[in-house]
């Protein structure tokens, strides 16, 4: 779970003590932020895929 907070905190879409005390209290949003970045990324990814044909 520090991995994908420092991700989140180093682009600046969040603020870590915040959503991290959150993140602790509830399972179902650790796991809803972990599927979000997950799609996130797999949609850039399908971007730059679909960009370079």
């Amino acid at each position: 779970m520090d991995f994908i907070l420092s991700i989140l905190t180093a682009l600046g879409l969040i603020q870590t003590k915040d959503l991290a005390d959150s993140m602790q209290r509830s399972k179902t949003l650790t796991v809803m932020v972990i599927v979000a970045l997950i799609l996130c990324s797999g949609s850039v990814l399908f971007l730059f895929h679909m960009a370079s044909n």
